[in-house]
């Protein structure tokens, strides 16, 4: 914004004056603009504010696609900078073909030599095929029909990479969006899915030798072994490809090394490595903008860390620092969401009164009728427990059980809260005391205790605090 605005404000002609006073007028956050309002503020029509308006986008255009701009490197990484550089080129070239005369002709050769060069150098496919093509009507149909044709495969074998790219980048995102947004795949049917798509993506990696196609068959491959459990052979993978990106101008971000360190931060989470895992989190975070979701999420990464490894102190400070950011980055339902992780963390602490006070304010995961909601609900019984109010226990409990036999009917509900509902309403019957003589709990708990079944409890799930270790603890 602050670039534009000096754009804009290069002279001080009438015109300027008053597309910058647009400009200004239009990204005041704080005030609601109507056209009749930049009408009064401009003193024009509303035709001459359509053309205001039209101008000042034309120059909003010319100062973002500046070479000051698009080769700014705190805002672009050097590949992209590459990309844009070489799409100006090839700009420049075509421009020049329009007054073409023989002395340019040795000169324009040089220039597309140049962008079919790096172009293939960065594993731009789409700049390189554009610039072949218009190599094998300017050069190769003067050189004859041999070099004709052999640019022509060149373009279909560069078009094949370019093919390829776009299945490896899809197949990743298909496996983002089935995890994090919607399910499309089974279980059974997402691990065939990874394996089908790794056996492509082998196919064209050994073909085309693409970085960026190795890049997301690695992620594949960690992907794979995070399903299977192998979580070592995963963490291998990620730093194979840590080496790989260190190497490659092509495959380089700074966003993608963090990614790999949160991935690592998390398989050691999942092998119970936590002082590490929280150590990874924050070399992820070096990588990312401070205020980005990329950063935040790093930084939830590392607060769960610290909360497996009972490390308050540490936790509660990256609690502070998620609850800092404005809401417009992280939203209500996330803030919301950090205000019951920090609930967990006094509870883990024994800080029962504050935790139970702070959770009051978590009202907004409560719009989640399920996972987030019934984990709350949880966490309220054990905390009316601890505080050895019992009669509010059995309302919370007899209200969750309600609750969950509507949803259980429209929505998914877990089978270990299902069984946490089981055990807790059995252990009412002894006023929530657990002397490990009524068999019945006992079952339950083993059943809850177990790994590796449908009611086993799963890190990075709502349940922060795992139920069944907290009953153990509570057994006189």
């Amino acid at each position: 914004e602050k670039y534009i605005k000096h754009s804009i404000s290069g002279s001080d002609t009438p015109n300027d004056k008053k597309d910058l006073k647009l400009f200004l007028l239009l990204t005041n956050k704080n005030n609601e603009i109507t056209s009749n309002i930049l009408c009064k503020e401009l003193n024009c029509t509303i035709s001459s504010l359509h053309t205001l308006k039209s101008r000042l986008y034309q120059k909003i255009t010319e100062a973002l696609t500046s070479d000051k701009h698009i080769t700014n490197t705190e805002v672009f990484d050097k590949r992209d900078i590459i990309s844009f550089t070489l799409r100006k080129k090839l700009l420049f070239f075509r421009i020049s073909l329009r007054s073409l005369n023989q002395e340019k002709t040795e000169t324009l050769f040089k220039v597309l030599g140049e962008i079919v060069d790096t172009a293939r150098e960065y594993e731009l496919y789409d700049v390189l095929t554009e610039a072949l093509t218009e190599k094998k009507y300017f050069k190769g149909i003067r050189a004859g029909i041999k070099e004709f044709e052999q640019i022509n495969d060149e373009i279909d074998f560069f078009n094949y990479n370019s093919k390829a790219v776009f299945f490896a980048a899809d197949s990743y995102y298909r496996l983002v969006l089935n995890n994090h947004f919607i399910k499309s795949f089974s279980h059974k049917e997402l691990d065939k899915y990874i394996l089908s798509s790794i056996n492509q993506m082998e196919i064209d990696y050994k073909r085309t030798k693409s970085q960026q196609v190795n890049y997301y068959l690695h992620i594949l491959y960690f992907a794979l072994c995070e399903r299977e459990k192998k979580y070592l052979e995963a963490i291998s993978y990620c730093n194979k490809l840590i080496s790989l990106l260190k190497k490659s101008k092509v495959i380089y971000r700074k966003e993608r090394m963090g990614f790999l360190l949160d991935n690592i931060s998390q398989f050691k989470t999942f092998i119970g490595n936590y002082e590490e895992a929280a150590i990874d989190a924050k070399k992820a975070q070096g990588y990312y903008i401070e205020n980005s979701l990329n950063f935040i999420v790093s930084k939830q990464q590392e607060l769960y860390a610290y909360m497996c490894d009972n490390n308050e102190q540490q936790a509660l400070r990256c609690l502070e620092k998620l609850l800092n950011h404005s809401l417009i980055d992280t939203g209500e339902f996330r803030k919301s969401k950090y205000i019951y992780y920090q609930s967990c963390v006094l509870f883990i602490s024994k800080k029962y009164k504050e935790a139970l006070s702070l959770l009051k304010m978590s009202m907004e995961i409560e719009k989640d009728k399920t996972r987030w909601n019934i984990s709350l609900r949880i966490l309220n019984i054990m905390l009316f427990i601890e505080l050895e109010k019992i009669d509010e226990a059995g309302r919370s409990l007899e209200s969750l059980r309600k609750h969950m036999e509507r949803q259980v009917k429209e929505e998914e509900v877990k089978l270990r809260d299902i069984l946490i509902v089981k055990l807790l309403r059995e252990l009412e019957k002894d006023g929530f005391e657990f002397q490990g003589k009524n068999t019945i709990i006992s079952k339950m708990l083993n059943e809850l205790s177990e790994k590796d079944t449908p009611v086993s409890w799963e890190h990075y799930s709502a349940e922060l605090v795992p139920f069944h270790k907290w009953l153990e603890r509570r057994k006189k």
